[in-house]
């Protein structure tokens, strides 16, 4: 590519500007300064504390999204909290445990269930601001967000809990160059198992007892369990349903792929550790890959695009569905300023702040991001708006049609977690496939077994 690239650092440094950041606010509704119902008025004054996530490519938004927000109510003061990852629950458990005031709040939705950074545990508390009433008065109007994510995954027991800011997601990654070399068609929307299948055993080359190629980085059981037809959790979200025929034909799908060497086990991710690689034809990873990859482009040797998954047996949507997850800034209703917070919590998410978050390149639910202003915001070069629009246009296509299953679940029973289902599993099907000492149908019969009685032990 001939034009000079614009790595995520320089894009990011950038939107940090003052000029760039005011032709961002350009983009967006006018705003001022966020949701709720009661007009605040510009020389409200008041404290907010704000905790998020601290990441050296957050902190450049955070700094626009503040500034931006001063501009607006200069008598407000923000108190930042930022936490690296790491302590992210355990500093949010401590401060609240402790009486320690936390006004507006990064946290997950389908993801971190169980956890304080899981929405999930804080709506089961009856601590956070209802967002409805914001959607309901047009400040955050329902039309300009994909609709699929919006009511499927951002609305929970009918109600909206804040402003959705951000979608993460798998997509179904294809390495151009090594489909081409071996005259195989390259993935379109329209791939069923059978075409993903056979593609996988054709891509992967074996020497010996050497594999120098494989053919798929393949997702994990839980996505061709929905693909399948079958749910994670029981109906009534206290047990489980995983000995179901249709969860049977999900772990059947993923072991085709492990059992048979088309997917890396155990070290063999060490070496084939994804798209980026060059040893694998396909890769179910993250949309956000795009900025990743765009950096290194001209080292990979190699093209590469992405689309939707493969559909598997499932009706409707369920049969392409991907991994994802939701960001979503919310208010605590212990909060001294609830109007105050209501405003900043749709500042961020929804307003002028927005704009800075999705200028880094991740993925908004909001309509308005959608590829122009990606092409716009990250100055693309012709051929890398070809080769982005891919993923883009997959990611968007999830999100309105609500390709999408939950990143990770927990039993609606205190003292659980993904980990509570996800371990057993995990465990159980290390040794089919690692240590080769049980069956699939024996692992499948112990873990559903295991996890049964941690759902009990925790509920006692």
């Amino acid at each position: 590519m001939s034009a000079k690239k614009l790595s995520r650092r320089d894009f990011l440094r950038i939107t940090a500007l003052g000029s760039v950041g005011l032709a961002l606010a350009a983009c967006g509704p006018k705003d001022s300064g966020g949701g709720g119902t009661t007009d605040v008025p510009a020389d409200a004054s008041g404290k907010l504390v704000w905790y998020a996530a601290q990441a050296a490519d957050h902190l450049p938004p955070f700094k626009s999204q503040h500034e931006t927000w001063n501009e607006i109510y200069p008598n407000v003061e923000i108190e930042e909290v930022f936490v690296p990852w790491s302590d992210y629950s355990t500093k949010m458990n401590t401060m609240i445990g402790g009486g320690e005031t936390i006004d507006v709040v990064w946290v997950m939705i389908d993801n971190g269930q169980g956890d304080a950074l899981g929405i999930d545990t804080w709506i089961g508390r009856d601590a956070l601001i209802d967002f409805t009433p914001v959607f309901d008065a047009s400040e955050m109007k329902r039309e300009d967000y994909f609709q699929g994510v919006l009511e499927n995954h951002f609305k929970i027991d009918g109600k909206f809990w804040g402003a959705p800011f951000e979608c993460w997601q798998a997509v179904f990654w294809y390495n151009i160059t090594l489909f081409n070399e071996a005259g195989i068609d390259i993935p379109n929307e329209n791939w069923m198992w059978a075409d993903y299948n056979s593609a996988a055993a054709a891509l992967t080359k074996k020497n010996g007892d050497n594999v120098d190629q494989m053919g798929t980085r393949c997702a994990t059981w839980d996505t061709f369990v929905y693909q399948a037809g079958g749910q994670i959790l029981s109906d009534d979200k206290k047990s489980i349903s995983l000995d179901s025929d249709a969860a049977m034909e999900g772990f059947k799908e993923w072991y085709y792929f492990t059992s048979n060497g088309y997917s890396p086990v155990g070290d063999e991710s060490n070496v084939f550790g994804g798209l980026q690689s060059g040893k694998i034809a396909t890769h179910s990873d993250g949309n956000y890959m795009w900025t990743s990859f765009r950096e290194v482009s001209a080292d990979l040797g190699f093209d590469f695009g992405a689309t939707l998954a493969p559909a598997g047996p499932a009706s409707g949507s369920m049969s392409k569905a991907n991994r994802g997850g939701y960001n979503v800034w919310a208010a605590f209703k212990s909060t001294k300023y609830p109007e105050l917070a209501q405003k900043f919590v749709t500042h961020l998410g929804y307003g002028t702040g927005a704009e800075f978050w999705a200028a880094t390149g991740r993925v908004s639910p909001l309509k308005r991001f959608d590829l122009d202003y990606y092409q716009e915001v990250a100055n693309l070069t012709a051929d890398e708006k070809v080769r982005y629009a891919t993923d883009l246009n997959a990611t968007f296509t999830q999100l309105d049609k609500n390709y999408l299953h939950a990143n990770t679940v927990a039993p609606d029973v205190p003292n659980t977690s993904w980990g509570t289902i996800a371990t057993p599993y995990n465990e159980e099907l290390d040794k089919v496939i690692l240590d080769k000492s049980q069956t699939l149908e024996e692992a499948l019969d112990i873990a559903y077994q295991r996890v049964l009685k941690g759902i009990e032990d925790a509920g006692a």
